[in-house]
């Protein structure tokens, strides 16, 4: 990740994606596992060398750590994550990724964590509105989960509910952004889309924000992106 500066939000950036984050030398500690190295001076013989753009002059970049027994998830997982912290970061903060391998595929989604269930009756009730069509539950393989799907038409998102015991599977835990609420085990709503992040306009935004926020609200929880940083607006689904 390559600034021509070093961006001054860097601090609040990190602490948003983890308000637990700690920081050791020369590097961000991340709850998932992730590091974050930087600032990294480029000198011009390094930038010559590597075949950085012109003008970049900081760089930070992303690893994984060695976690113990009790919160040791498999490898590509922590990767994925990694890649994921620094597609947010460039985004929020204007910076450059260069990375010689493909860039992962993120569609337009928002995840809901809570710390308390709610009856599909009123999560229907929530985000109908949004999704244009009433909508309808169908029991997914996981016990106690579900997909909400129209009951006629088409949708922009397809919610589906993961109750709290699926929170602690180590390889997919919720995001450090929603702090002490991972220890709780939380339920998740995940509000998934088929549009590709860089395609994904205003509209899109507002609609699968909306509707994201709006859940919880009544459930008094946390919404994350795509990228695993929090949403308080719906125009902070995907900052330009």
């Amino acid at each position: 990740m390559l600034f021509a500066v070093d961006p001054t939000g860097m601090a609040d950036a990190v602490t948003r994606y983890d308000p637990c984050m700690q920081v050791r030398g020369d590097r961000f500690v991340f709850g998932n596992g992730v590091l974050l190295y930087g600032p990294v001076e480029i000198t011009p013989e390094i930038a010559t060398k590597a075949g950085l753009p012109v003008g970049m002059t900081v760089a930070y970049y992303a690893s994984i750590a060695v976690q113990g027994k009790a919160e040791r998830r498999p490898d590509d997982e922590k990767w994925e994550d990694a890649a994921r912290l620094v597609r947010g970061l460039a985004t929020r903060l204007g910076g450059t990724i260069h990375d010689p391998r493909p860039g992962m595929d993120l569609t337009l989604d928002a995840s809901v964590y809570s710390g308390q269930a709610l009856p599909v009756e009123d999560v229907i009730e929530v985000l109908s509105p949004f999704a244009g069509h009433e909508l309808e539950a169908e029991p997914m393989q996981l016990r106690g989960a579900y997909a909400l799907r129209p009951v006629e038409g088409s949708v922009l998102f397809l919610t589906m509910y993961f109750p709290p015991w699926v929170a602690d599977m180590r390889v997919q835990p919720p995001p450090p952004a929603i702090g002490e609420l991972r220890r709780q085990k939380p339920c998740h709503w995940e509000l998934h889309t088929s549009v590709p992040v860089q395609d994904a306009g205003p509209e899109d935004c507002q609609t699968v924000g909306g509707a994201a926020i709006a859940l919880a609200h009544r459930a008094g929880g946390v919404v994350t992106d795509a990228y695993g940083f929090p949403v308080t607006r719906p125009e902070d689904l995907l900052p330009r």
